[in-house]
């Protein structure tokens, strides 16, 4: 007989209390259910009622309310990810030539010196920053119904090439931990999901 894997259920976002942030507690809470609502299990399931019912919130009080209660969470968590996913899109968004150019040079570094593989970590080819950010936008707002694994791979790589393409060590050493953080969250979804 073949037993079916354990599957943890999707937890229930308290969308009531989204934008209460006294409770220290709640606010964690809340900011795991609501990440969880957008990622989804490994599966890929996810409540598509809640999840509407989250980007509607989202649309009423801000997105940045709510990337600001996932900003506190570790980086290899569900929220956590979506806090580096988003400053990730509003980087790309608010310094487009600063990250194509960065983007460019990382590339031309890469394939002249240490070679792609070694940044890219089994993804087949590096998104620019028009993928990311659309594969990012898609994720936040709930319609994404690709591989979230290799979503996060792929941003994880971009990441790293941006940072190969940059002479600021300071630079450098934030984007090669977001990219570590970034693929540590894929690795750890594929596994058994986001917490």
């Amino acid at each position: 007989m073949t037993q079916r894997p354990f599957h943890r259920p999707i937890p229930l976002a308290d969308l009531d209390a989204v934008g209460a942030a006294d409770d220290p507690v709640a606010r964690s809470e809340t900011s795991h259910a609501t990440a969880a609502l957008l990622l989804g299990d490994p599966r890929g399931q996810r409540d598509e009622a809640a999840t509407r019912r989250f980007i509607d919130l989202a649309d009423d009080i801000g997105f940045e309310v709510i990337a600001e209660m996932w900003s506190a969470a570790p980086p290899v968590s569900a929220p956590g990810a979506l806090w580096r996913l988003y400053a990730l899109r509003e980087w790309i968004s608010t310094s487009p030539g600063e990250v194509a150019e960065m983007f460019a040079t990382g590339q031309r570094r890469v394939t002249e010196g240490i070679g792609l593989d070694e940044i890219l970590a089994g993804v087949e080819l590096p998104a620019g920053p028009d993928e990311v950010a659309r594969a990012i936008d898609e994720i936040l707002a709930g319609a994404f119904r690709g591989d979230v694994v290799i979503a996060l791979l792929r941003a994880a790589a971009f990441v790293g090439i941006c940072a190969e393409g940059t002479d600021s060590q300071d630079t450098r050493s934030r984007l090669l931990q977001l990219s570590k953080d970034l693929g540590d969250a894929a690795v750890s979804h594929r596994r058994g999901g986001l917490t």
